[in-house]
């Protein structure tokens, strides 16, 4: 009897530290909410890099249309990492009250948020390669490329709300 009770403290024990070391995401959650802010930060001195060129090249410039594609890809990438970290801390650390487009209740909704954003962050790139591009072919094997990726991805989603 004393073995056995020993026995199911210790499990307790265990049980109590397992539950405990998840909230370690936090961390995580933590380290990408920093490099979020930092990311809209270096978004918003690449919004000065592109009005600046706006005012020396003008509007018509194709540069300045990379260059505001660059700055819609960097706020982009800080809001996967803002997703993430909020998704982290959904997951792991406690609830949050979100809009019901972010609620995440898994790790596959939270994989799914991210798909989401890389197949736009794809198809900005290709905008990119379009407008500064000159060989035709090239944006056609680049287009195809990111379209298998975008392609690969979608079907990822499709399998993962499927089953």
């Amino acid at each position: 009897m004393v073995d056995e009770t020993q026995g199911m403290q210790r499990y307790e024990r265990i049980a109590r530290l397992t539950e405990k070391s998840v909230k370690v995401a936090g961390i995580a959650a933590v380290a990408l909410f920093a490099m979020a802010v930092i990311t809209f930060a270096w978004g918003v001195a690449k919004v000065w890099s592109f009005v600046d060129l706006l005012f020396d090249r003008g509007a018509d410039s194709s540069l300045a249309i990379v260059k505001l594609l660059d700055v819609i890809d960097i706020y982009l990438l800080g809001a996967v990492l803002l997703i993430l970290a909020v998704g982290l801390v959904e997951l792991f650390v406690t609830s949050v009250r979100l809009p019901a487009w972010l609620e995440i209740h898994s790790l596959t909704d939270l994989k799914g948020k991210l798909i989401d954003v890389i197949q736009l962050v794809a198809a900005i790139k290709f905008l990119e390669k379009l407008v500064t591009v000159q060989e035709p072919l090239d944006v056609l094997w680049y287009g195809l490329a990111v379209s298998i990726v975008i392609l690969a991805l979608l079907a990822v989603r499709w399998m993962h709300k499927k089953s």
